[in-house]
């Protein structure tokens, strides 16, 4: 048995956290389900504790403006849109011009404090897990678009699958929104795109790994 850290919405909605033994990250998951809490983050305690630790030692995320931020979002803006079933991933060349990829670590892309805030959350919780992991992100209350590094690819599919479905779902569930996307990228590539829906509830992912 592992010790697991979690954070889930109870019953009401609110905020739960704490930590838990089973065999494995999906089996912990399972549990909480079943004792009626919705988890949208679980990893092993252990690995929690020492990213928490390393996550206090490196730079505050630097929160982007200017003219850098406007061309990001508007390019992002002209090609994203909700998960369609398509074959092939998005074009994101594009990303090579704003500089976010390469030389901008830690920028964040939002219109409004509470989206800002949002991004801020995720940033620091993909940090505990995953250290390094992100480059940049952008926030809109119907899409996420998380810039990572090409260690993405060292992650197992179910372990990937699994955050990035956390991850649209708190998005979902902070905006009350009735769907979003998320789209997370590696360079030029589109690694993992989700939409999810609340009502009926249904989550679709696309991996182009």
């Amino acid at each position: 048995m592992r010790c697991f850290y979690f954070r889930a919405y109870d019953e009401a909605g609110h905020k739960r956290s704490g930590t838990m033994e089973a065999p494995d990250r999906q089996a912990a998951d399972a549990a909480l389900r079943k004792n009626g809490l919705r988890p949208y983050f679980v990893n092993d305690y252990e690995a929690v504790k020492k990213a928490a630790r390393a996550q206090r030692k490196r730079q505050r995320i630097i929160v982007a403006a200017g003219a850098g931020a406007t061309v990001f979002a508007l390019i992002l803006s002209g090609w994203i849109v909700e998960y369609a079933g398509r074959e092939r991933a998005p074009n994101i060349v594009e990303y090579r011009e704003t500089g976010l990829v390469e030389d901008s670590s830690g920028i964040i892309v939002a219109k409004t404090k509470e989206e800002r805030d949002f991004a801020l959350e995720i940033y620091n919780l993909w940090e505990g897990f995953y250290p390094g992991m992100i480059t940049g992100l952008e926030v809109r209350k119907v899409l996420m678009t998380i810039c990572v590094t090409r260690r993405i690819h060292d992650l197992p599919d179910s372990e990937l699958e699994m955050m990035a479905s956390n991850t649209a779902r708190a998005l979902q569930r902070r905006f009350g929104t009735s769907g979003c996307t998320l789209l997370i990228v590696e360079g030029t590539e589109a690694v993992i795109e989700v939409y999810y829906t609340a009502l009926p509830e249904s989550m679709r992912v696309k991996s182009y790994r």
